[in-house]
Protein backbone atom coordinates (compact mmCIF):
# COMPACT_ATOMS: atom_id res chain seq x y z
CA UNK A 1 0.00 0.00 0.00
CA UNK A 2 1.22 3.43 -0.80
CA UNK A 3 1.72 5.89 2.00
CA UNK A 4 -0.85 8.79 1.71
CA UNK A 5 -0.01 12.31 2.76
CA UNK A 6 -2.05 13.63 5.62
CA UNK A 7 -5.01 15.81 4.59
CA UNK A 8 -4.77 19.41 5.92
CA UNK A 9 -7.40 20.54 8.42
CA UNK A 10 -10.37 22.36 6.81
CA UNK A 11 -11.14 25.86 8.02
CA UNK A 12 -14.65 24.94 9.09
CA UNK A 13 -13.56 21.96 11.13
CA UNK A 14 -13.09 22.32 14.84
CA UNK A 15 -9.70 21.35 16.22
CA UNK A 16 -9.72 18.24 18.34
CA UNK A 17 -12.76 16.82 16.54
CA UNK A 18 -12.54 13.81 14.24
CA UNK A 19 -11.43 14.82 10.83
CA UNK A 20 -14.37 14.77 8.36
CA UNK A 21 -14.26 15.84 4.79
CA UNK A 22 -17.10 18.24 3.86
CA UNK A 23 -18.76 17.68 0.52
CA UNK A 24 -17.76 20.21 -2.03
CA UNK A 25 -20.40 22.40 -3.63
CA UNK A 26 -20.09 23.55 -7.13
CA UNK A 27 -20.85 27.07 -8.20
CA UNK A 28 -23.91 25.92 -10.15
CA UNK A 29 -25.38 24.23 -7.10
CA UNK A 30 -24.80 27.36 -5.04
CA UNK A 31 -26.62 29.48 -7.60
CA UNK A 32 -29.55 27.08 -7.64
CA UNK A 33 -29.72 27.21 -3.85
CA UNK A 34 -29.86 30.97 -3.86
CA UNK A 35 -32.63 30.97 -6.45
CA UNK A 36 -34.61 28.18 -4.77
CA UNK A 37 -37.85 29.49 -3.20
CA UNK A 38 -37.99 29.53 0.59
CA UNK A 39 -40.12 27.05 2.44
CA UNK A 40 -43.44 28.21 3.90
CA UNK A 41 -42.16 27.57 7.40
CA UNK A 42 -39.30 30.00 6.88
CA UNK A 43 -41.64 32.67 5.53
CA UNK A 44 -43.95 32.39 8.49
CA UNK A 45 -41.02 32.70 10.87
CA UNK A 46 -39.78 35.85 9.15
CA UNK A 47 -43.21 37.44 9.11
CA UNK A 48 -43.64 36.73 12.82
CA UNK A 49 -40.35 38.39 13.64
CA UNK A 50 -40.75 41.42 11.34
CA UNK A 51 -44.36 42.68 10.96
CA UNK A 52 -45.13 44.25 7.63
CA UNK A 53 -45.34 48.01 7.48
CA UNK A 54 -47.95 49.98 5.65
CA UNK A 55 -47.14 52.17 2.68
CA UNK A 56 -46.55 55.17 4.91
CA UNK A 57 -44.11 53.18 7.01
CA UNK A 58 -46.29 52.87 10.13
CA UNK A 59 -46.86 49.61 11.97
CA UNK A 60 -50.39 48.14 12.17
CA UNK A 61 -52.33 49.06 15.35
CA UNK A 62 -52.13 46.66 18.27
CA UNK A 63 -55.33 44.94 19.36
CA UNK A 64 -56.27 45.74 22.99
CA UNK A 65 -58.94 43.90 24.96
CA UNK A 66 -62.29 45.67 24.97
CA UNK A 67 -62.19 45.95 28.77
CA UNK A 68 -58.96 47.95 28.68
CA UNK A 69 -60.27 50.30 26.00
CA UNK A 70 -63.44 50.81 28.07
CA UNK A 71 -61.46 51.75 31.19
CA UNK A 72 -59.16 54.11 29.27
CA UNK A 73 -62.04 55.99 27.66
CA UNK A 74 -63.94 56.03 30.95
CA UNK A 75 -61.23 58.21 32.50
CA UNK A 76 -61.18 60.80 29.73
CA UNK A 77 -63.08 64.13 29.81
CA UNK A 78 -66.09 64.64 27.58
CA UNK A 79 -64.30 66.94 25.15
CA UNK A 80 -61.68 64.28 24.44
CA UNK A 81 -64.32 61.59 23.97
CA UNK A 82 -66.13 63.73 21.42
CA UNK A 83 -62.93 63.98 19.37
CA UNK A 84 -62.22 60.25 19.69
CA UNK A 85 -65.55 59.28 18.15
CA UNK A 86 -63.91 59.58 14.74
CA UNK A 87 -61.13 57.08 15.56
CA UNK A 88 -63.20 54.05 14.54
CA UNK A 89 -66.76 52.80 14.35
CA UNK A 90 -66.37 50.59 17.45
CA UNK A 91 -65.11 53.58 19.47
CA UNK A 92 -67.99 55.74 18.25
CA UNK A 93 -70.46 53.02 19.17
CA UNK A 94 -68.90 52.55 22.63
CA UNK A 95 -68.92 56.28 23.46
CA UNK A 96 -72.61 56.47 22.47
CA UNK A 97 -73.54 53.37 24.47
CA UNK A 98 -76.04 54.01 27.29
CA UNK A 99 -74.12 51.91 29.80
CA UNK A 100 -70.88 53.76 29.06
CA UNK A 101 -72.60 57.17 29.35
CA UNK A 102 -74.01 56.22 32.76
CA UNK A 103 -70.66 54.94 34.04
CA UNK A 104 -68.82 58.02 32.76
CA UNK A 105 -71.32 60.35 34.43
CA UNK A 106 -70.93 58.54 37.75
CA UNK A 107 -67.15 58.68 37.41
CA UNK A 108 -67.25 62.45 36.92
CA UNK A 109 -69.68 63.03 39.80
CA UNK A 110 -67.60 61.00 42.25
CA UNK A 111 -64.39 62.88 41.45
CA UNK A 112 -64.58 66.68 41.94
CA UNK A 113 -61.14 67.03 40.34
CA UNK A 114 -62.27 65.31 37.14
CA UNK A 115 -61.05 67.29 34.14
CA UNK A 116 -63.45 69.97 32.91
CA UNK A 117 -63.06 72.61 30.23
CA UNK A 118 -64.06 75.39 32.65
CA UNK A 119 -63.66 74.50 36.30
CA UNK A 120 -65.20 76.18 39.34
CA UNK A 121 -61.71 76.19 40.84
CA UNK A 122 -60.76 79.05 38.55
CA UNK A 123 -63.38 81.27 40.23
CA UNK A 124 -61.87 80.65 43.65
CA UNK A 125 -58.17 80.55 42.71
CA UNK A 126 -57.53 82.64 39.59
CA UNK A 127 -57.66 86.46 39.45
CA UNK A 128 -59.17 86.29 35.96
CA UNK A 129 -61.81 83.60 35.60
CA UNK A 130 -61.64 81.19 32.68
CA UNK A 131 -64.88 81.09 30.68
CA UNK A 132 -66.17 79.06 27.75
CA UNK A 133 -68.68 80.41 25.26
CA UNK A 134 -71.55 78.10 24.34
CA UNK A 135 -73.98 78.25 21.46
CA UNK A 136 -77.35 79.59 22.59
CA UNK A 137 -80.20 77.56 21.08
CA UNK A 138 -82.63 80.48 20.78
CA UNK A 139 -82.35 82.80 17.78
CA UNK A 140 -82.65 85.91 19.94
CA UNK A 141 -81.79 86.29 23.61
CA UNK A 142 -84.23 88.14 25.84
CA UNK A 143 -84.15 89.56 29.34
CA UNK A 144 -87.08 87.25 30.09
CA UNK A 145 -84.92 84.16 29.46
CA UNK A 146 -83.66 82.39 32.56
CA UNK A 147 -81.93 79.18 33.57
CA UNK A 148 -84.31 76.85 35.39
CA UNK A 149 -81.68 74.37 36.53
CA UNK A 150 -78.88 71.99 35.61
CA UNK A 151 -78.81 68.23 36.12
CA UNK A 152 -76.42 65.53 34.82
CA UNK A 153 -75.07 67.74 32.05
CA UNK A 154 -78.48 68.98 30.88
CA UNK A 155 -79.58 72.61 31.26
CA UNK A 156 -83.22 73.66 31.32
CA UNK A 157 -83.92 77.16 29.95
CA UNK A 158 -87.24 79.03 30.03
CA UNK A 159 -87.69 81.58 27.24
CA UNK A 160 -90.18 84.35 27.93
CA UNK A 161 -91.92 82.01 30.41
CA UNK A 162 -93.83 80.11 27.70
CA UNK A 163 -91.10 78.13 25.89
CA UNK A 164 -88.84 75.55 27.53
CA UNK A 165 -85.61 74.10 26.13
CA UNK A 166 -83.40 71.24 27.26
CA UNK A 167 -79.80 71.74 26.26
CA UNK A 168 -76.49 69.92 26.51
CA UNK A 169 -74.02 72.68 25.59
CA UNK A 170 -71.08 70.25 25.48
CA UNK A 171 -72.76 68.15 22.80
CA UNK A 172 -74.36 71.24 21.16
CA UNK A 173 -77.68 69.39 21.22
CA UNK A 174 -80.98 70.97 22.31
CA UNK A 175 -84.65 70.07 22.37
CA UNK A 176 -87.71 72.29 22.52
CA UNK A 177 -90.45 70.91 24.75
CA UNK A 178 -94.07 70.75 23.55
CA UNK A 179 -95.95 74.03 23.86
CA UNK A 180 -98.44 74.41 26.72
CA UNK A 181 -100.37 77.25 25.18
CA UNK A 182 -99.99 79.64 28.13
CA UNK A 183 -98.79 83.16 27.40
CA UNK A 184 -97.40 85.75 29.77
CA UNK A 185 -100.29 87.78 31.22
CA UNK A 186 -100.51 90.72 33.57
CA UNK A 187 -100.84 89.73 37.19
CA UNK A 188 -99.63 86.18 36.53
CA UNK A 189 -96.23 84.55 36.64
CA UNK A 190 -94.67 81.14 36.02
CA UNK A 191 -91.94 79.29 37.87
CA UNK A 192 -90.22 76.08 36.86
CA UNK A 193 -88.16 73.26 38.27
CA UNK A 194 -85.95 70.64 36.58
CA UNK A 195 -84.58 67.39 37.96
CA UNK A 196 -84.00 63.66 37.59
CA UNK A 197 -86.26 60.87 38.79
CA UNK A 198 -83.84 58.01 39.47
CA UNK A 199 -86.52 55.40 40.20
CA UNK A 200 -88.20 56.00 36.85
CA UNK A 201 -84.95 56.81 35.01
CA UNK A 202 -86.58 59.99 33.74
CA UNK A 203 -85.84 63.70 33.49
CA UNK A 204 -88.76 65.93 34.45
CA UNK A 205 -89.65 69.62 34.12
CA UNK A 206 -92.26 71.08 36.48
CA UNK A 207 -94.19 74.22 35.55
CA UNK A 208 -96.16 76.16 38.17
CA UNK A 209 -98.50 78.76 36.69
CA UNK A 210 -99.51 81.26 39.40
CA UNK A 211 -102.53 83.50 38.87
CA UNK A 212 -104.66 85.85 40.96
CA UNK A 213 -107.69 84.11 42.35
CA UNK A 214 -111.12 85.71 42.38
CA UNK A 215 -112.72 86.52 45.70
CA UNK A 216 -109.49 86.64 47.71
CA UNK A 217 -107.68 89.95 48.05
CA UNK A 218 -104.13 89.67 46.70
CA UNK A 219 -104.55 85.91 46.71
CA UNK A 220 -102.91 83.52 44.22
CA UNK A 221 -103.68 80.01 43.04
CA UNK A 222 -101.60 77.63 40.96
CA UNK A 223 -101.81 75.16 38.11
CA UNK A 224 -99.01 72.57 38.11
CA UNK A 225 -97.95 70.49 35.13
CA UNK A 226 -95.09 67.98 34.73
CA UNK A 227 -93.17 67.16 31.57
CA UNK A 228 -91.62 63.70 31.25
CA UNK A 229 -88.76 63.10 28.82
CA UNK A 230 -89.78 59.43 28.56
CA UNK A 231 -93.28 60.27 27.32
CA UNK A 232 -92.45 63.67 25.75
CA UNK A 233 -95.67 65.22 27.01
CA UNK A 234 -97.10 67.42 29.79
CA UNK A 235 -99.76 66.37 32.26
CA UNK A 236 -101.42 68.09 35.18
CA UNK A 237 -100.81 67.05 38.78
CA UNK A 238 -102.04 68.31 42.16
CA UNK A 239 -101.70 72.06 42.69
CA UNK A 240 -99.49 73.57 45.37
CA UNK A 241 -101.11 72.87 48.74
CA UNK A 242 -99.18 75.45 50.79
CA UNK A 243 -99.64 78.68 48.82
CA UNK A 244 -97.57 79.74 45.80
CA UNK A 245 -93.80 79.64 45.29
CA UNK A 246 -91.59 82.68 44.96
CA UNK A 247 -90.28 83.60 41.52
CA UNK A 248 -87.14 81.47 41.99
CA UNK A 249 -86.79 78.09 40.25
CA UNK A 250 -87.15 74.90 42.26
CA UNK A 251 -83.90 73.48 43.66
CA UNK A 252 -83.15 69.87 42.74
CA UNK A 253 -81.91 67.75 45.65
CA UNK A 254 -82.04 63.96 46.01
CA UNK A 255 -84.90 63.39 43.56
CA UNK A 256 -87.00 66.33 44.81
CA UNK A 257 -87.67 69.91 43.75
CA UNK A 258 -87.81 72.51 46.53
CA UNK A 259 -89.36 75.98 46.57
CA UNK A 260 -89.65 78.74 49.13
CA UNK A 261 -93.42 79.26 49.33
CA UNK A 262 -95.33 82.28 50.57
CA UNK A 263 -98.40 81.41 52.63
CA UNK A 264 -100.97 84.17 53.05
CA UNK A 265 -103.59 83.91 55.77
CA UNK A 266 -105.46 86.93 57.07
CA UNK A 267 -102.70 89.36 56.07
CA UNK A 268 -100.08 87.35 57.97
CA UNK A 269 -97.23 86.12 55.76
CA UNK A 270 -95.03 83.18 56.53
CA UNK A 271 -92.38 81.43 54.50
CA UNK A 272 -92.32 77.65 54.19
CA UNK A 273 -90.22 75.24 52.15
CA UNK A 274 -92.24 72.84 49.99
CA UNK A 275 -90.73 69.86 48.19
CA UNK A 276 -92.16 67.87 45.29
CA UNK A 277 -91.08 64.23 45.06
CA UNK A 278 -90.39 63.65 41.35
CA UNK A 279 -91.05 59.91 41.58
CA UNK A 280 -94.30 59.97 43.59
CA UNK A 281 -95.29 63.49 42.44
CA UNK A 282 -96.46 64.34 45.95
CA UNK A 283 -95.78 67.39 48.12
CA UNK A 284 -94.53 67.79 51.65
CA UNK A 285 -93.30 70.60 53.86
CA UNK A 286 -89.58 70.61 54.69
CA UNK A 287 -88.82 71.47 58.31
CA UNK A 288 -86.53 74.46 58.69
CA UNK A 289 -83.74 75.21 61.18
CA UNK A 290 -84.23 77.42 64.22
CA UNK A 291 -83.27 80.81 62.81
CA UNK A 292 -83.86 82.81 65.97
CA UNK A 293 -85.36 86.27 66.29
CA UNK A 294 -85.28 88.74 63.43
CA UNK A 295 -85.24 86.17 60.60
CA UNK A 296 -86.42 87.70 57.35
CA UNK A 297 -86.27 86.70 53.68
CA UNK A 298 -85.11 83.17 52.88
CA UNK A 299 -83.46 82.11 49.62
CA UNK A 300 -82.88 78.48 48.69
CA UNK A 301 -79.77 77.08 47.07
CA UNK A 302 -77.75 73.88 46.63
CA UNK A 303 -74.23 73.41 48.02
CA UNK A 304 -72.35 70.17 47.27
CA UNK A 305 -75.64 68.41 46.54
CA UNK A 306 -77.27 69.55 49.81
CA UNK A 307 -80.25 71.85 50.22
CA UNK A 308 -79.25 75.18 51.79
CA UNK A 309 -81.06 78.30 52.97
CA UNK A 310 -79.74 81.85 53.14
CA UNK A 311 -81.70 83.69 55.81
CA UNK A 312 -81.28 87.46 55.99
CA UNK A 313 -81.60 89.57 59.15
CA UNK A 314 -82.49 92.96 57.77
CA UNK A 315 -79.46 94.91 56.55
CA UNK A 316 -77.28 93.47 59.29
CA UNK A 317 -76.14 90.01 58.26
CA UNK A 318 -77.25 86.71 56.76
CA UNK A 319 -76.80 83.09 57.76
CA UNK A 320 -76.31 80.11 55.45
CA UNK A 321 -77.76 76.83 56.71
CA UNK A 322 -77.12 73.43 55.06
CA UNK A 323 -79.23 70.28 55.40
CA UNK A 324 -76.53 67.58 55.47
CA UNK A 325 -79.07 64.71 55.17
CA UNK A 326 -82.10 65.61 53.12
CA UNK A 327 -85.38 65.35 55.03
CA UNK A 328 -83.80 65.20 58.50
CA UNK A 329 -84.33 68.35 60.55
CA UNK A 330 -81.52 67.52 62.97
CA UNK A 331 -79.03 67.60 60.08
CA UNK A 332 -79.44 71.38 59.56
CA UNK A 333 -76.03 72.99 60.18
CA UNK A 334 -75.12 76.67 60.14
CA UNK A 335 -72.33 76.97 57.61
CA UNK A 336 -71.39 80.64 57.77
CA UNK A 337 -72.55 84.08 58.87
CA UNK A 338 -72.15 86.76 56.20
CA UNK A 339 -72.04 90.44 57.20
CA UNK A 340 -73.91 93.06 55.26
CA UNK A 341 -71.88 94.15 52.26
CA UNK A 342 -71.52 97.83 51.38
CA UNK A 343 -70.44 97.07 47.77
CA UNK A 344 -72.70 98.98 45.33
CA UNK A 345 -74.98 96.63 43.43
CA UNK A 346 -74.66 93.90 46.07
CA UNK A 347 -76.83 95.41 48.81
CA UNK A 348 -79.27 92.52 48.77
CA UNK A 349 -78.19 89.15 50.06
CA UNK A 350 -77.46 86.52 47.48
CA UNK A 351 -78.09 82.92 46.45
CA UNK A 352 -75.36 80.45 47.50
CA UNK A 353 -73.83 78.67 44.49
CA UNK A 354 -70.72 76.86 45.65
CA UNK A 355 -68.23 76.56 48.49
CA UNK A 356 -64.51 75.83 48.21
CA UNK A 357 -62.45 73.42 50.31
CA UNK A 358 -61.10 76.38 52.27
CA UNK A 359 -64.64 77.52 53.16
CA UNK A 360 -64.88 80.46 50.74
CA UNK A 361 -68.45 80.75 49.46
CA UNK A 362 -69.62 81.85 46.01
CA UNK A 363 -72.83 83.90 45.90
CA UNK A 364 -74.88 85.43 43.11
CA UNK A 365 -77.24 88.36 42.71
CA UNK A 366 -78.79 88.61 39.25
CA UNK A 367 -75.83 88.69 36.81
CA UNK A 368 -73.30 89.59 39.50
CA UNK A 369 -71.19 87.15 41.47
CA UNK A 370 -69.43 87.64 44.80
CA UNK A 371 -66.98 85.66 46.95
CA UNK A 372 -66.88 85.81 50.74
CA UNK A 373 -63.98 84.49 52.80
CA UNK A 374 -65.21 83.89 56.40
CA UNK A 375 -61.70 83.33 57.74
CA UNK A 376 -60.50 86.74 56.54
CA UNK A 377 -63.98 88.34 56.76
CA UNK A 378 -63.40 89.74 53.28
CA UNK A 379 -65.43 90.10 50.07
CA UNK A 380 -64.01 90.05 46.57
CA UNK A 381 -65.49 90.16 43.08
CA UNK A 382 -64.26 87.54 40.57
CA UNK A 383 -63.16 89.08 37.30
CA UNK A 384 -65.01 87.74 34.27
CA UNK A 385 -64.61 88.84 30.64
CA UNK A 386 -66.85 91.81 29.97
CA UNK A 387 -69.05 89.79 27.58
CA UNK A 388 -69.25 86.62 29.69
CA UNK A 389 -72.88 87.27 30.71
CA UNK A 390 -75.87 87.96 28.53
CA UNK A 391 -79.46 88.83 29.34
CA UNK A 392 -79.90 85.63 31.35
CA UNK A 393 -79.79 86.72 34.99
CA UNK A 394 -79.26 83.35 36.64
CA UNK A 395 -76.26 81.09 37.10
CA UNK A 396 -76.11 77.36 37.77
CA UNK A 397 -73.29 74.93 38.48
CA UNK A 398 -72.90 72.78 35.35
CA UNK A 399 -71.13 69.45 34.85
CA UNK A 400 -70.17 68.14 31.43
CA UNK A 401 -71.71 64.85 30.33
CA UNK A 402 -72.62 62.74 27.30
CA UNK A 403 -76.35 62.72 28.18
CA UNK A 404 -78.44 63.89 25.24
CA UNK A 405 -81.85 65.60 25.63
CA UNK A 406 -83.07 63.94 22.44
CA UNK A 407 -82.41 60.31 23.42
CA UNK A 408 -84.97 58.61 25.67
CA UNK A 409 -83.82 56.16 28.35
CA UNK A 410 -80.19 57.09 27.75
CA UNK A 411 -79.37 57.16 31.43
CA UNK A 412 -80.26 53.49 31.85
Amino acid sequence: MENQEPTPTQPNQRLGSPSQELPSTSSNEQTQKRNRPESPQRKSDDSAQSPKRSRNGSLPPQSFPQEIIFEILLNLPVQSLLRFRCVSKPWKSLIADNFFIKKHLKRAQNDPEFSKSCSLKSIFEDPNVNTTEIEYPSKKASRYDWIVGSCNGLICIAIREDTVLLLNPTLSVSKRLPDLGFKKRRGCYTVYGFGFDASGDDYKVVRVFCYQSKGFEDGYESIVRVYSMRTNCWRRIQDFPFGVPFSEAGKHVDGTLNWAVLSRQYRDCSCTIVSLDLAQETYKEVTQPCYGNGAGERILGVLDGCLCVLCSYGRLYAEVWVMKEYGKRESWTKLVTIPYTPIPGYEMFLTPLSVSKSGEILLRFEVNMLLYNPEKNMFRIPMFPYDAFSYIDQQEVYEESLVSPTVVNQHR
